[in-house]
């Protein structure tokens, strides 16, 4: 089947510099490509755990537009940023599928994300098409294994699978309950977000939305997002303060070792 296309990242145009959408299949509307830009993430908006290199962060997000489409995005590192303020520009890849589309992988966003990247989306593009052409999806998901780690497992599990186990299950139970729930510490989000999504069912995977490596933001309202700095006061009293569950991985492990 064919699903949308999205390209979000930093550009210099006659019209317009900065953070924008510099590529889109054809399907895109205005109204999509504006509702998109209000979730994308910009400059300097990607977390990098300890002894990761810059070029190998990266970050997934799973959200709605509207009723009639959601989003599946891999936001990376690119090239230098061009406006002098330094750093690597954020350069977003994302698919824009209608519900219809999404429902025949079970409204499972990791299925999508992982077939998409094994088919060659979802990954850094080579240059900056203004049109790009509709990714050719398979009508079901590409039979894979469970992640262990990262879209490649190029690392060692960061978490003891117990551990994983036990952090998709409690999510599974907050989310169930309406709640908003910050994973904080180091982690492989994949495994986490697989064994979640298996464990829901198929409208409840529909309703939820997700953001993992990509720092917290107020105009990115995701019911579950992770992050990889370690558990301060400061930031359990910022998630309290705005009504987020905290699962402090670091607790977690004291407390199943």
């Amino acid at each position: 089947m064919q699903v949308e296309r999205i390209h979000y990242g930093s550009a210099k145009r006659q019209r317009m510099k900065g953070y924008q959408i510099i590529g889109k299949s054809a399907g895109i509307d205005a109204g999509i490509a504006g509702s998109f830009c209000k979730w994308a993430p910009s400059h300097d908006s990607l977390e990098v755990m300890e002894e990761q290199e810059l070029a190998d962060a990266w970050g997934l997000s799973f959200f709605p537009l509207g009723d009639t489409h959601i989003v599946i995005a891999r936001s990376m590192h690119g090239g230098p940023e061009y406006s002098g303020r330094g750093g690597l520009a954020v350069v977003t890849s994302a698919l824009v599928m209608t519900r219809k589309q999404f429902a025949q992988y079970s409204f499972h966003a990791i299925d999508v994300a992982r077939t998409a990247i094994t088919l060659g989306y979802l990954i850094l593009p080579a240059g900056q098409e203004d049109v790009l052409s509709p990714a050719r999806m398979t009508g079901k998901p590409i039979s894979l294994p469970m992640p262990k780690s990262d879209f490649s497992d190029g690392s060692e599990s960061q978490l003891p699978s117990h551990v994983t186990r036990w952090v998709a299950r409690e999510s599974c139970s907050l989310l169930r309950d309406g709640r908003k729930i910050m994973i904080v510490g180091p982690c492989d989000p994949l495994p986490i977000l697989t064994t979640l999504l298996d464990e829901l069912k198929p409208n409840e995977r529909s309703a939820i939305s997700f953001a993992c490596g990509i720092k917290s933001s107020n105009r990115r309202d995701f019911r579950l997002q992770f992050t990889f700095e370690r558990m301060t006061p400061k930031l359990r009293k910022e998630l309290e303060r705005t009504g987020v569950i905290a699962i402090d991985l670091a607790q977690v492990l004291l407390e199943t070792h």
